[in-house]
């Protein structure tokens, strides 16, 4: 009459034990400096500076230099005519990340979804340091 009783708590005890491996994962992901929309619709082309981008944004994830993608893209082969022709102005580039991630982790099978959107800022400027023109796209907008 014992057996059955000890076999009922080995039974417990291995489903209990299956339990703690398994897992559900909620978390979120964040890189870079979140970009103030704010900060944007003060930016204006030809009156806004190289110094005052940098000090709304911090410093560029990004910084081409004309000479730089001219030497891209001479390396390339893509040029058709002279560089010199090629209005590549100085380029700042500022990205933020954010994704979603969830998961659930079982002993058989394991399932992850992570959604990444970005929001990407891309400023060009002349040859005096001051705005030519930017865009800017909000992707992150998509989470909730």
């Amino acid at each position: 009459m014992k057996k059955p009783l000890g076999s009922f708590f080995q039974i417990m005890g291995g489903v209990c034990f299956a339990f703690l491996l398994t897992s559900c994962v909620i978390g979120r992901y964040y890189e870079g400096p979140q970009i103030s929309e704010e900060k944007i619709r003060e930016i204006k082309p030809g009156v806004t500076t190289k110094a005052e981008i940098i000090n709304w944004f911090g410093p560029p994830q990004n910084y081409i230099s004309p000479t730089i993608f001219n030497e891209i893209l001479r390396e390339m082969d893509v040029t058709r005519e002279p560089l010199t022709n090629y209005p590549f102005a100085n380029i700042l580039s500022y990205q933020y990340n954010r994704g979603n991630i969830r998961a659930i982790v079982l002993i058989l099978f394991n399932y992850v979804d992570a959604k990444v959107k970005s929001d990407h800022l891309v400023i060009f400027l002349d040859d005096n340091e001051k705005v030519k023109y930017y865009g800017f796209h909000k992707g992150t907008g998509d989470l909730q």
